[in-house]
């Protein structure tokens, strides 16, 4: 493998002037035979007081998965091509039963404080896995193919011969702020995924808060170009100012990115 990998978390306008922490989450991790990266997006809403924890469980069980799955199935291509439709599921299962578990940890070592018992009290009581609940994207590249899988709002792009594309398959359900989410009963059903064979330059997973602060999918597919040749020749030192000041003039939400790239 010769991808290297780039990830940031800044916190947005909104939440710098409220003082309320960063909601997101990313991760890359890179093996000689495989890179991984995702994202995650914590709700944020009163009721998901603690999204951000979410988020964070969320990237770390995504790429612990994906880890486990590629070691023990002899490979990612192998996985999808003997059966990519049960691959995919099996990831998306494993991804929610340990992100799961996860909160069960949390809530073992750090149960709910009597604000958070009145904020759950307020609204008649909250699931626990909602509490934390957050989308999340990953995406794993070898030298032969490229597996996405999402579940909830976001960007996933890639970069294959120069173009820089969308390759996941849209969800007509992401309406305005409607989103699917790891905490949804039927979560297992909401992630949606592709795996395509092929030779692809770079990856970027962003959420919502980056794409949202563009005129255009246009003009984000060409920031994509630019934060991946930023990436490659390793000159990332200005990038967390930058997404700050877009998420100031753009969105005003939080940003998360995670980029693989050919060196």
């Amino acid at each position: 493998m010769s991808f290297i990998g780039y990830a940031v978390s800044v916190k947005g306008a909104s939440h710098e002037e409220s003082g309320t922490p960063c909601q997101d989450s990313a991760r890359v991790h890179i093996t000689k035979d495989v890179a991984i990266a995702a994202v995650s997006d914590g709700h944020g809403s009163e009721k998901h007081f603690r999204s951000d924890a979410g988020s964070d469980m969320a990237t770390r069980v995504a790429i612990r998965s994906l880890m486990d799955f590629t070691e023990r199935n002899g490979g990612l291509d192998k996985m999808f091509r003997d059966n990519p439709e049960n691959a995919a599921r099996r990831i998306a299962g494993n991804i929610i039963y340990s992100w799961n578990g996860e909160i069960d940890a949390h809530m073992l070592y750090t149960p709910f404080t009597d604000a958070e018992h009145a904020i759950s009290r307020k609204h008649g009581g909250i699931p626990v896995e909602s509490v934390y609940g957050a989308t999340l994207i990953v995406a794993a590249v070898t030298g032969r193919g490229l597996f996405g899988l999402q579940i909830g709002d976001g960007s996933f792009a890639a970069q294959e011969r120069g173009a820089m594309r969308f390759p996941m398959p849209e969800d007509d359900r992401l309406i305005g702020n409607l989103t699917t989410s790891l905490c949804d009963n039927d979560a297992i059903g909401s992630f949606r995924w592709f795996y395509q064979a092929g030779t692809f330059q770079s990856v970027i997973l962003s959420t919502d808060g980056l794409i949202n602060s563009f005129r255009s999918s246009e003009d984000f597919l060409h920031f994509g170009e630019r934060l991946t040749a930023a990436v490659s020749s390793k000159k990332t030192h200005e990038l967390a100012e930058h997404l700050a000041e877009r998420s100031k003039g753009g969105s005003r939400d939080d940003i998360s990115v995670a980029v693989l790239t050919k060196k």
